[in-house]
């Protein structure tokens, strides 16, 4: 009695070709199936498509808005830039004065001069 084995031509075992064919065929469909049967909202193809989509959109916003800087720009940068080094040494003038000036001690009766305070008030005024 021949078994089926024995009946079928010696080659057809050793003949592969498309065998990858089909296994890449085989890996596809199962992977199509796992992202498409799932019915709810949180499926992996839900997920993977809105995340997906967000990176595009925030590459696309990215690209719409970067646009070369302009020497209008690089200028309004520079003096922006030389308005806060004088807000910073009105500050540290500031400071100076404050450090050097005579608080008041209603104790032993010692006040500010006159000339401190206006000095004071006229650094203040300057920052505005």
């Amino acid at each position: 009695m021949k078994t089926l084995i024995n009946m079928l031509p010696a080659d057809v075992f050793h003949n592969e070709e498309g065998q990858s064919a089909v296994e890449y065929l085989v890996i596809c469909t199962a992977l199509v199936t796992m992202l498409l049967i799932s019915s709810s909202q949180d499926s992996l193809y839900n997920i993977m498509s809105h995340t997906m989509q967000d990176k595009y959109k925030s590459y696309a916003f990215g690209v719409s808005i970067s646009d070369p800087p302009s020497k209008q720009f690089d200028d309004t940068v520079k003096e922006d830039a030389d308005k806060v080094k004088e807000v910073l040494n009105i500050l540290g003038e500031i400071r100076a004065l404050v450090s050097h000036m005579i608080l008041p001690d209603i104790l032993h009766g010692k006040m500010p001069s006159t000339d401190s305070i206006k000095q004071f008030a006229s650094l203040v005024k300057s920052l505005f």
